[in-house]
């Protein structure tokens, strides 16, 4: 038995809600492409300040700095920050797209990959990113311990 289907006219909460979702599902790429920009400026900032904590203008070298752990935790910091800020260029690198314009199916396609291809080397890039931060924290701790 064939199933019957009914068609009506979406109704005004309903059409806000599907403009709505489609512009969300537009904004996405340039939101993680921002977020990329942002997390690639942080880690120029940040590496900064641990060369500001690892350099040093006197004389004499602080203690922490013969320390293994400050040493392994630094350099541990920069490859993991260097790492974040390669994804998150990853991100903000324009990439040819290819779709078929009278085909909207493919369209679809290509626009979830490329949601798909930015979302993931984005998370990467924070993974990466926290780790650096942690590792730099440690450097910060024991710098200021050992004063």
């Amino acid at each position: 038995m064939p199933k019957i289907l009914s068609i009506r006219e979406e109704n005004t909460e309903e059409k806000k809600l599907r403009e709505w979702f489609e512009t969300q599902s537009l904004e996405s790429p340039k939101n993680l492409e921002d977020a990329a920009r942002l997390l690639i400026g942080l880690v120029t900032g940040l590496l900064g300040a641990l060369f500001g904590v690892l350099t040093v203008s006197a004389e004499t070298l602080p203690a922490y700095l013969s320390l293994p752990a400050v040493k392994w935790c630094g350099i541990l910091a920069v490859v993991l920050w260097l790492s974040s800020l390669l994804c998150g260029l990853v991100v903000v690198t324009p990439r040819k797209w290819l779709s078929n314009a009278g085909k909207p199916e493919t369209q679809s396609q290509v626009f979830k990959a490329m949601l798909s291809h930015k979302s993931r080397w984005l998370k990467d890039a924070v993974t990466l990113f926290a780790g650096g931060v942690i590792a730099l924290g440690v450097v910060l701790v024991i710098a200021l311990v050992s004063i």
